[in-house]
């Protein structure tokens, strides 16, 4: 095949993905009958050129991407303004009657410039849902959500409308239109579980679908390939505190008690420190220590937030008491709003079941060995706790290393032989004594020392751990950040429609580490989520 036949083929295919191969060939056929001799001379092309056997629609969808694409080749020739929405002129002179009855010549350094801006077709566009599937049509009637194999369709039908006013629509684009879409039906298409959960903000996966099917349709087209400058800066402003730190708080820098000052704040701080000097951590359990550390978290904040921030360690002396899982479920409650410890639990009962039958039935695109392996452990022992088992299989599930979050030691080691024996990461880790699977006890550490010391209960040292992030202002670890955004969207119900605490992204295929954008949910964990989503629904 030749190299322009091959051309003309892939800008065909770009246009019209799904058209059969006896019909794409009549199309190059008739091509070469009527003389295109390059890729250029498309955009001459009238639909009464085309054959017989193109339906009208395809012959539409051909003439119009090619037209646009020589439009907007002509109107890179002048600068364009984002900002520009209408016909617009920039001479100082007012508009003439020549000057808006005729175009103004490209070659004129003094005349106007037309500017044409596409940027407002999503708040118009129409979603073609009479060209959907039955099966869609019936979902939509009946307020249900709709099988995978047919949001696919409809996503794919979708996007090609699209492409229709815009070869290669940004995701700002495609994410106006998933917003539309989800307020028109958001019993089929939203981002909803049974329990009323809402992920992210509601449309994340379809949002991830519409651009994925978008990328695909235009994979190896330079002309719709969108580019953008890399921003590189070393000002203080890009080493501040940002999102991650006030991620899905509600409290994350509250003002004094109006009834305490500083002063009074830090002597009841002392005391604290002296209870503790004496008492150790069993001083938790005293009702008069929950209230001075209700009273004192505005104190606790300040010390948290401050730059630069603070060491575990110094914290550790400061606030001996916020290291007690008591403490740090009731912080993390002050700070979000939730109650970390009854969620998780109630996760574990309901989500975590959901968890374990979708992947005993070994669902495709999984990692199918490593996942099997855990559920034969997990079906062996007796009385197991399932939260442990979910936990491997969602990291199996998201090819993470379980040492990204899980370390195990023996059965009768001392925080003090964790310290000596493990190379414990500056990232938090739980630390379960014995096999995970069938761990009773867990520690804490943070910044490479123990900070929590051994306590019965894995659903209880997960709250701990995960309440750890957003009690100290910690990013996510690579190593483990799509579980961790799983457990924080899933199970403790913090879904913040934006911003991120996870730092990077870690690519499944590749391995290779990139920028995490801190606009959406992360695209494993929405695609997860929405799987699980049409298992409990359907």
């Amino acid at each position: 095949m030749s190299a322009l036949v091959e051309d003309i083929r892939q800008a065909v295919l770009a246009i019209l993905p799904s058209l059969p191969e006896d019909k794409l060939q009549s199309l190059l056929n008739k091509f070469a009958s009527i003389g295109v001799e390059s890729q250029s001379d498309l955009k001459f092309i009238k639909e009464e050129d085309l054959p017989a056997n193109i339906t009208p629609i395809q012959c539409r969808r051909l003439l119009n991407a090619w037209q646009t694409e020589e439009q907007t080749t002509c109107l890179t020739l002048t600068p364009v303004e984002p900002s520009d929405i209408f016909y617009s002129t920039t001479s100082d002179d007012p508009p003439s009657s020549e000057s808006t009855s005729s175009p103004p010549s490209l070659s004129s350094s003094n005349s106007s410039r037309m500017t044409v801006n596409l940027s407002a077709w999503p708040e118009n566009f129409n979603v073609p849902w009479n060209r959907m599937p039955a099966s869609i049509t019936a979902a939509i009637a009946q307020e249900k959500r709709p099988s995978a194999k047919d949001r696919r369709e409809m996503v794919r039908i979708t996007v090609d409308e699209m492409r229709l006013t815009e070869l290669n629509p940004s995701k700002s684009q495609c994410l106006t239109v998933a917003k539309m879409i989800v307020k028109q039906h958001p019993r089929c298409f939203a981002d909803v579980m049974r329990d009323g959960t809402v992920i992210g903000s509601g449309y994340g996966s379809l949002l991830t679908q519409l651009k994925t099917r978008v990328e695909h349709v235009n994979r190896g087209s330079a002309i719709s390939r969108r580019r953008k400058q890399r921003r590189v800066s070393n000002s203080p402003a890009d080493t501040a505190r940002g999102p991650a730190d006030q991620y899905g708080c509600v409290r994350w820098q509250p003002d004094c008690p109006p009834e305490e000052t500083e002063e009074s704040l830090k002597e009841k701080q002392r005391e604290m420190k002296d209870l503790y000097c004496v008492e150790g951590p069993a001083g938790a359990e005293r009702g008069h220590l929950t209230q001075l550390m209700k009273t004192t978290y505005y104190l606790q904040r300040k010390n948290i937030n401050a730059n630069p921030p603070p060491s575990i360690d110094e914290l550790k002396n400061e606030w001996p008491y916020l290291f007690t899982p008591k403490e740090l479920y009731s912080h993390f409650k002050l700070l979000t709003d939730i109650d970390i410890l009854d969620k998780m639990e109630q996760a574990m009962e309901e989500k975590g079941k959901l968890i374990l039958q979708f992947f005993q039935q070994k669902p495709a695109g999984t990692n199918a060995d490593e996942i099997e392996c855990i559920l034969v452990k997990y079906n062996r022992e007796e009385m197991c706790d399932p939260c442990p088992c979910v936990i491997l299989l969602l990291m199996a599930h998201f090819r993470e290393n379980p040492e990204g979050l899980i370390l195990q030691a023996d059965v009768l080691a001392t925080a003090t032989d964790i310290e000596r024996t493990l190379p414990l990461p500056d990232s938090p880790r739980l630390i379960v004594l014995g096999e995970v699977l069938t761990a009773t006890q867990w520690m804490l550490s943070i910044e490479g020392q123990v900070v929590v010391p051994p306590h019965p209960n894995f659903v209880a040292g997960m709250a701990a751990f995960f309440s750890s992030y957003y009690n100290f202002n910690l990013v996510y670890q690579e190593q483990a950040s799509c579980t961790l955004e799983f457990i924080q969207r899933c199970f403790i119900g913090l879904n913040p429609t934006s911003g991120t605490k996870t730092a990077k992204l870690v690519s499944q295929r590749s391995g290779k580490v990139h920028e995490k954008k801190n606009s959406s949910v992360n695209p494993h964990v929405s695609s997860l989520l929405r799987r699980l989503m049409d298992f409990e629904w359907l």
